[in-house]
């Protein structure tokens, strides 16, 4: 099976190659070991899986037509087998020519969890403001105003969310809206 390593960019020598750059904006890759990526596609058999995978392994898409891909610092795999159980997403890794569940590190855990918390809490904060806003312009419903304080007591155990537990973090449930 082909695995043809760390795609990087270059500027063609020939001609044509330097028109089609110019002209149409054509990219041109070559690997480590000097293959030029438009050449080298043949090269891959027709009804293999292929990878394109980053240089720590994580896969960054997969597919059986390999003239789809762009592996700018990248690298492509043809693999035998793909795991039924390996939805195309970036939780999978290409290492040692095995597709393999993706290990996360400490800091990308941490960084996946601030996200989130960040993110439940721009969503908190859109429904909040306008029952805010209508308890202090004294136009809130009582529906409002219970809405309201369920709302801030959700936001505030989003705020106390223990992100060093990552991954087993308790997070709050949202009210119902």
């Amino acid at each position: 099976m082909k695995n043809i390593k760390n795609f990087k960019r270059y500027h063609p020598d020939s001609v044509d190659k330097k028109w089609l750059e110019h002209a149409v904006g054509a990219i041109f890759l070559i690997s480590e070991d000097g293959q030029d990526w438009y050449e080298c596609q043949k090269s891959f058999q027709p009804d293999t899986m292929k990878v394109e995978y980053e240089a720590d392994g994580v896969i960054r898409s997969m597919g059986y037509d390999i003239s789809g891909f762009c592996p700018e610092g990248c690298s492509i795999a043809e693999v035998l087998a793909w795991p039924q159980e390996a939805a195309p997403n970036r939780k999978w890794c290409f290492i040692d020519g095995e597709i393999v569940p993706r290990v996360y590190t400490a800091d990308e855990l941490r960084e996946q969890a601030t996200h989130k918390r960040d993110y439940l809490l721009e969503q908190a904060a859109k429904i909040i403001a306008p029952l805010q806003d209508a308890v202090d312009l004294d136009m809130a419903s009582e529906a409002e105003k219970a809405a309201l304080l369920v709302w801030k007591k959700y936001r505030v155990l989003l705020n106390r969310v223990d992100i060093s537990k990552r991954p087993d973090i308790a997070w709050p449930e949202a009210p119902k809206k």
